[in-house]
């Protein structure tokens, strides 16, 4: 599963769905490619598109259990 998984220089996570080499499609339409892909982005590296899930980030704050005394 993990071998799905790529991160950009600046830390963001996706999850590839699928890949196609950039040179066999002509002029094309990337909204509906995302929704034919089921994905909500398309990356580009290389001459490949990376069809893609953002994997959203949280803030989180740790919670200390029951204190001492």
């Amino acid at each position: 599963m993990y071998d799905n998984i790529i991160y950009t220089k600046n830390g963001e996570a996706y999850y590839i769905k699928r890949t196609i080499p950039e040179q066999q499609l002509r002029d094309p339409n990337m909204e509906i490619l995302k929704k034919w892909f089921h994905c909500d982005t398309v990356l580009r590296n290389d001459g490949i598109l990376y069809f893609c899930d953002h994997i959203k980030t949280i803030d989180y704050e740790e919670i200390q259990s029951g204190s001492k005394g």
